[in-house]
Protein backbone atom coordinates (compact mmCIF):
# COMPACT_ATOMS: atom_id res chain seq x y z
CA UNK A 1 0.00 0.00 0.00
CA UNK A 2 1.30 2.96 -1.06
CA UNK A 3 2.49 5.69 1.87
CA UNK A 4 -0.16 8.90 1.95
CA UNK A 5 1.58 11.32 0.38
CA UNK A 6 2.60 14.82 1.96
CA UNK A 7 2.89 18.45 1.33
CA UNK A 8 5.92 20.44 0.23
CA UNK A 9 5.83 23.92 2.08
CA UNK A 10 9.62 24.18 2.69
CA UNK A 11 12.39 25.62 0.43
CA UNK A 12 14.73 23.45 -0.94
CA UNK A 13 17.63 25.69 1.20
CA UNK A 14 19.84 24.77 -1.86
CA UNK A 15 22.62 27.34 -1.77
CA UNK A 16 22.47 26.67 2.59
CA UNK A 17 22.53 23.32 2.25
CA UNK A 18 25.32 23.03 -0.33
CA UNK A 19 27.49 25.54 2.03
CA UNK A 20 26.35 23.23 4.95
CA UNK A 21 27.84 20.04 3.03
CA UNK A 22 31.16 21.91 1.91
CA UNK A 23 31.79 22.57 5.22
CA UNK A 24 31.00 19.10 6.56
CA UNK A 25 33.59 18.01 3.61
CA UNK A 26 36.40 20.29 3.86
CA UNK A 27 36.49 20.67 7.65
CA UNK A 28 35.49 17.02 8.45
CA UNK A 29 32.59 17.52 10.54
CA UNK A 30 31.40 14.44 13.08
CA UNK A 31 28.99 16.34 15.30
CA UNK A 32 25.39 17.57 13.97
CA UNK A 33 25.04 19.55 16.78
CA UNK A 34 28.52 20.99 16.58
CA UNK A 35 28.38 21.42 12.69
CA UNK A 36 24.94 24.17 13.59
CA UNK A 37 27.10 25.67 16.30
CA UNK A 38 29.74 26.57 13.82
CA UNK A 39 28.25 27.18 10.31
CA UNK A 40 25.88 30.23 9.95
CA UNK A 41 23.35 29.72 7.39
CA UNK A 42 22.28 33.20 7.15
CA UNK A 43 18.75 33.09 8.26
CA UNK A 44 16.90 36.07 9.83
CA UNK A 45 15.40 34.61 12.87
CA UNK A 46 15.94 31.95 14.89
CA UNK A 47 13.12 30.13 13.59
CA UNK A 48 13.93 30.47 10.26
CA UNK A 49 17.23 28.99 11.02
CA UNK A 50 15.57 26.03 12.47
CA UNK A 51 13.55 25.25 9.39
CA UNK A 52 16.10 25.35 7.60
CA UNK A 53 18.45 23.25 9.47
CA UNK A 54 15.58 20.83 9.41
CA UNK A 55 15.46 20.23 6.03
CA UNK A 56 18.81 20.21 5.07
CA UNK A 57 18.94 17.28 7.85
CA UNK A 58 15.95 15.76 6.45
CA UNK A 59 17.41 16.24 2.62
CA UNK A 60 20.81 15.98 2.94
CA UNK A 61 22.68 14.62 5.26
CA UNK A 62 22.69 11.56 6.73
CA UNK A 63 22.93 10.85 10.55
CA UNK A 64 23.56 8.33 13.30
CA UNK A 65 21.94 8.39 16.81
CA UNK A 66 20.75 11.67 15.65
CA UNK A 67 24.15 13.43 16.00
CA UNK A 68 26.95 11.57 14.73
CA UNK A 69 27.35 12.86 10.69
CA UNK A 70 27.54 9.75 8.34
CA UNK A 71 30.15 10.01 5.37
CA UNK A 72 27.50 9.64 2.73
CA UNK A 73 28.18 8.27 -0.74
CA UNK A 74 26.53 11.94 -1.93
CA UNK A 75 29.50 13.55 -0.22
CA UNK A 76 32.49 11.19 -1.04
CA UNK A 77 31.03 12.15 -4.98
CA UNK A 78 31.60 15.45 -3.57
CA UNK A 79 34.67 17.58 -5.56
CA UNK A 80 35.20 20.81 -7.40
CA UNK A 81 32.12 20.49 -9.84
CA UNK A 82 29.05 22.87 -9.08
CA UNK A 83 27.00 21.77 -11.54
CA UNK A 84 27.88 17.47 -10.15
CA UNK A 85 27.50 18.94 -6.63
CA UNK A 86 23.70 20.18 -7.15
CA UNK A 87 22.58 17.57 -9.20
CA UNK A 88 23.46 15.00 -5.93
CA UNK A 89 21.36 16.93 -3.89
CA UNK A 90 18.27 17.15 -6.59
CA UNK A 91 18.50 13.34 -6.34
CA UNK A 92 18.66 13.17 -2.72
CA UNK A 93 15.77 15.87 -2.75
CA UNK A 94 13.74 14.05 -4.87
CA UNK A 95 14.54 10.33 -2.86
CA UNK A 96 13.28 12.50 0.36
CA UNK A 97 10.19 14.22 -1.14
CA UNK A 98 7.78 11.58 -2.69
CA UNK A 99 5.25 14.48 -4.09
CA UNK A 100 7.46 15.77 -5.69
CA UNK A 101 9.04 12.09 -7.17
CA UNK A 102 5.37 11.25 -8.45
CA UNK A 103 4.63 14.25 -10.16
CA UNK A 104 8.06 14.02 -11.86
CA UNK A 105 6.80 10.13 -13.01
CA UNK A 106 3.57 10.45 -13.37
CA UNK A 107 3.24 14.19 -15.19
CA UNK A 108 6.37 16.05 -16.04
CA UNK A 109 8.02 12.40 -17.32
CA UNK A 110 4.85 11.30 -19.43
CA UNK A 111 4.72 14.83 -20.75
CA UNK A 112 8.19 15.27 -21.96
CA UNK A 113 8.06 11.32 -23.79
CA UNK A 114 6.13 12.97 -26.71
CA UNK A 115 7.73 16.18 -27.15
CA UNK A 116 11.06 17.49 -26.40
CA UNK A 117 9.33 20.64 -24.72
CA UNK A 118 6.76 20.92 -21.74
CA UNK A 119 5.31 24.01 -20.71
CA UNK A 120 3.27 23.23 -17.35
CA UNK A 121 0.92 25.84 -15.86
CA UNK A 122 1.28 25.65 -11.97
CA UNK A 123 -2.88 25.08 -12.10
CA UNK A 124 -1.78 21.69 -14.27
CA UNK A 125 0.64 20.96 -11.04
CA UNK A 126 -1.78 21.86 -8.75
CA UNK A 127 -4.73 19.73 -10.48
CA UNK A 128 -2.33 16.77 -10.41
CA UNK A 129 -1.48 16.80 -7.14
CA UNK A 130 -5.24 17.51 -5.75
CA UNK A 131 -6.11 13.84 -7.06
CA UNK A 132 -3.27 12.65 -4.98
CA UNK A 133 -2.71 14.60 -1.77
CA UNK A 134 -5.80 15.28 0.87
CA UNK A 135 -4.90 18.93 1.90
CA UNK A 136 -6.60 22.02 1.86
CA UNK A 137 -6.66 24.22 -1.82
CA UNK A 138 -4.03 26.77 -0.27
CA UNK A 139 -1.92 24.01 1.31
CA UNK A 140 -2.25 22.22 -2.90
CA UNK A 141 -0.95 25.60 -4.77
CA UNK A 142 1.64 26.48 -2.07
CA UNK A 143 3.00 22.14 -2.82
CA UNK A 144 2.18 23.35 -6.70
CA UNK A 145 4.56 26.77 -6.10
CA UNK A 146 7.29 24.82 -4.28
CA UNK A 147 7.11 21.89 -6.42
CA UNK A 148 7.67 24.25 -9.52
CA UNK A 149 10.70 26.40 -7.54
CA UNK A 150 12.47 23.43 -6.81
CA UNK A 151 12.76 22.11 -10.54
CA UNK A 152 13.98 25.52 -10.99
CA UNK A 153 16.43 26.00 -8.00
CA UNK A 154 17.85 22.59 -9.39
CA UNK A 155 18.66 23.73 -12.84
CA UNK A 156 15.58 21.41 -14.46
CA UNK A 157 13.15 24.19 -15.61
CA UNK A 158 13.30 27.86 -16.71
CA UNK A 159 10.53 29.75 -14.95
CA UNK A 160 8.33 31.81 -17.31
CA UNK A 161 5.42 34.08 -15.36
CA UNK A 162 2.98 31.08 -13.93
CA UNK A 163 4.54 28.54 -16.36
CA UNK A 164 7.98 26.21 -16.52
CA UNK A 165 9.66 25.48 -19.51
CA UNK A 166 11.11 22.02 -18.87
CA UNK A 167 13.05 20.05 -21.63
CA UNK A 168 15.40 16.88 -21.26
CA UNK A 169 18.73 16.59 -19.09
CA UNK A 170 21.87 15.56 -19.64
CA UNK A 171 23.29 15.42 -16.00
CA UNK A 172 27.11 14.20 -15.67
CA UNK A 173 28.31 11.23 -15.59
CA UNK A 174 28.44 10.43 -12.00
CA UNK A 175 25.38 11.58 -11.33
CA UNK A 176 23.81 9.21 -13.42
CA UNK A 177 25.84 6.34 -11.97
CA UNK A 178 24.90 7.91 -8.56
CA UNK A 179 21.44 7.25 -9.54
CA UNK A 180 22.00 4.08 -11.37
CA UNK A 181 23.60 2.00 -8.06
CA UNK A 182 20.91 3.90 -6.06
CA UNK A 183 18.08 2.01 -7.76
CA UNK A 184 19.65 -1.40 -8.77
CA UNK A 185 21.74 -2.01 -5.74
CA UNK A 186 19.72 -2.50 -2.58
CA UNK A 187 22.82 -2.40 0.04
CA UNK A 188 23.21 1.16 0.99
CA UNK A 189 20.52 2.53 -1.33
CA UNK A 190 18.40 5.59 -0.75
CA UNK A 191 15.96 4.78 -3.66
CA UNK A 192 15.89 1.05 -4.29
CA UNK A 193 13.59 -0.66 -6.84
CA UNK A 194 15.38 -3.78 -8.29
CA UNK A 195 17.82 -5.97 -6.24
CA UNK A 196 19.54 -6.87 -10.12
CA UNK A 197 23.37 -5.82 -10.19
CA UNK A 198 23.66 -7.04 -13.90
CA UNK A 199 20.32 -5.34 -15.60
CA UNK A 200 19.62 -4.80 -19.91
CA UNK A 201 19.49 -1.78 -21.03
CA UNK A 202 16.32 -2.79 -21.88
CA UNK A 203 15.33 -3.06 -18.39
CA UNK A 204 16.55 0.12 -17.41
CA UNK A 205 14.51 2.43 -20.34
CA UNK A 206 11.70 0.49 -19.99
CA UNK A 207 11.72 -0.68 -15.93
CA UNK A 208 13.47 2.64 -14.15
CA UNK A 209 12.85 5.70 -12.52
CA UNK A 210 15.69 7.00 -12.48
CA UNK A 211 16.74 8.15 -15.85
CA UNK A 212 12.87 10.00 -15.53
CA UNK A 213 13.60 12.04 -12.35
CA UNK A 214 16.60 13.63 -14.20
CA UNK A 215 14.93 14.06 -17.52
CA UNK A 216 16.81 11.94 -19.90
CA UNK A 217 16.13 11.53 -23.43
CA UNK A 218 15.58 7.62 -23.49
CA UNK A 219 17.85 7.61 -26.41
CA UNK A 220 20.88 8.72 -24.59
CA UNK A 221 20.78 6.15 -22.13
CA UNK A 222 22.71 3.49 -23.84
CA UNK A 223 25.53 6.33 -24.30
CA UNK A 224 25.37 7.20 -20.79
CA UNK A 225 26.26 3.40 -19.76
CA UNK A 226 28.84 3.28 -22.51
CA UNK A 227 30.46 6.35 -21.15
CA UNK A 228 30.17 4.50 -17.41
CA UNK A 229 31.83 1.27 -19.34
CA UNK A 230 35.17 2.78 -20.07
CA UNK A 231 36.63 4.30 -17.03
CA UNK A 232 35.40 1.01 -15.48
CA UNK A 233 32.27 1.94 -13.59
CA UNK A 234 30.46 -0.78 -15.08
CA UNK A 235 31.16 -3.81 -16.79
CA UNK A 236 29.11 -4.77 -20.23
CA UNK A 237 27.77 -8.56 -20.98
CA UNK A 238 26.26 -9.40 -24.16
CA UNK A 239 24.94 -12.33 -22.49
CA UNK A 240 22.04 -14.25 -24.43
CA UNK A 241 21.02 -11.36 -26.81
CA UNK A 242 20.71 -8.85 -24.54
CA UNK A 243 22.88 -5.70 -23.39
CA UNK A 244 23.76 -6.34 -20.17
CA UNK A 245 25.50 -3.80 -17.99
CA UNK A 246 27.31 -5.13 -14.63
CA UNK A 247 27.34 -2.61 -11.89
CA UNK A 248 31.05 -4.01 -11.16
CA UNK A 249 30.88 -2.34 -7.33
CA UNK A 250 28.43 -4.34 -5.00
CA UNK A 251 26.58 -0.75 -3.82
CA UNK A 252 26.90 3.10 -4.23
CA UNK A 253 29.04 3.13 -0.82
CA UNK A 254 31.63 1.16 -2.71
CA UNK A 255 31.47 2.99 -5.83
CA UNK A 256 31.77 6.30 -4.23
CA UNK A 257 35.09 4.98 -2.26
CA UNK A 258 36.49 3.74 -5.58
CA UNK A 259 35.91 7.33 -7.19
CA UNK A 260 36.73 9.09 -4.31
CA UNK A 261 39.69 7.18 -4.16
CA UNK A 262 40.75 8.24 -8.23
CA UNK A 263 39.77 11.56 -7.46
CA UNK A 264 42.82 11.77 -4.45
Amino acid sequence: MEKKLKSITKSTYINEGLRVLEEIKENNYESFKKLMSEVDINQNSDFSRETCWGQIKKRYIDLENKDKILYSPMLKLFNNNIILKKELMYLNYVYTEATFRKLLLELIYPKLKQSNKVILSRGEITDFLNEYLDYSSATLKKTARSSAKALIDFGLAEGEGNSLIITHYQPELKTFLYALYNEYSKEHSKYNNFNILNPSVDHIVNKADFHKILLIKPNFIKSFLQSGWKPGYLSYEPRGGLNQYVLKYKNIKDLADYIENEEE
